[in-house]
């Protein structure tokens, strides 16, 4: 079995997220300033930052720094070192913006989204942006074990693409991932069988919800396959691929909510076998609970 990736002695902050992997992607808006500092430091050792050029200012001393987004989105890896080689990447994507005025972004077809957010949540905003996909950043690594073409939507293959991705969302499969390594399962990354959707593309599939949370780059319907055949394994060892497996991986799921408290807060559903597919798990960080 691959070992899982190990956490970094310390943990970066970077605005509202924590992180200790050791590459992470994250977004931001053009011209938009966030705060970066280092946690769990080792007062004996001393930190320094590598941005590309004129992105992060910084106060005397190792921290805080504080990275200027630039105003062409695209790619920025922002690289923390610390003592014993010891380093953290932020994968930093500067969005592209969308006034959502019309159905097309530079000619992908995104559709529409509610103009309301649901009950009034801030979770269900439309989004201010969108990850640029091209030829270059298309197989970017987002984390550790996960890479950005895996939460692409699937209404074409052409680029440039659009995408939504959710760090949380991230962590959260990094975390389900490792479990279920250290259960023997021996894969190097979780299936995403459906990662980010267009409003459009949603529709076209008979979806009626016009706020599932894959809209909003927080989702993800996953299964483990070790054996490359883009179906569920058979987990519980009965000879037979069946609901019971994603029943075992939702098992999984709810153990990595329950060890890292609020952090996860959101939905979860058992999926069986369909003719098209085999059973797969859902989970979202709409920061309400719900299970089905």
């Amino acid at each position: 079995m691959q070992p899982t990736d190990p956490a970094s002695p310390f943990t970066v902050r970077f605005g509202d997220h924590a992180i200790s992997a050791s590459i992470m992607a994250v977004t931001v808006m053009p011209g938009d300033t966030v705060p970066v500092s280092v946690e769990g430091r080792d007062a004996s050792s001393s930190y320094r930052i590598e941005t590309p050029a004129d992105t992060t200012t910084w106060s005397p001393g190792d921290a805080p720094w504080s990275f200027i987004a630039p105003d062409v989105p695209g790619l920025y890896p922002l690289v923390v070192h610390g003592a014993n080689d010891a380093s953290i990447q932020l994968q930093v994507f500067v969005l592209e913006p969308w006034d959502h005025d019309g159905t097309h972004l530079d000619g992908y077809r995104i559709g529409r989204y509610e103009s309301e957010p649901r009950r009034g949540l801030e979770t269900y905003e439309r989004p201010e942006g969108f990850i640029r996909v091209t030829e270059e950043t298309r197989t970017t690594q987002v984390a550790p074990h996960f890479r950005l073409e895996q939460f692409l939507c699937k209404q074409t293959d052409a680029l440039p693409q659009f995408v939504l991705l959710d760090t949380r969302l991230l962590q959260l499969l990094e975390d389900v991932l490792a479990t279920v390594r250290e259960r023997g399962h021996d894969i190097p990354t979780l299936y995403i069988m459906s990662g980010f959707r267009t409003p459009h593309y949603n529709r076209a599939i008979g979806n009626t919800s016009t706020y599932s949370r894959h809209l909003y780059g927080d989702a993800a319907d996953i299964f483990v396959d070790a054996t490359g055949n883009a179906r569920m394994d058979d987990l519980t060892g009965t000879g037979r691929v069946t609901e019971a497996d994603a029943e075992l991986l939702a098992d999984i799921v709810d153990a990595v909510k329950a060890e890292n408290g609020e952090a996860y807060v959101g939905g979860m559903g058992v999926y069986g076998s369909a003719p098209h597919r085999g059973p797969f798990v859902h989970v979202d960080l709409r920061g309400q609970r719900a299970r089905w």
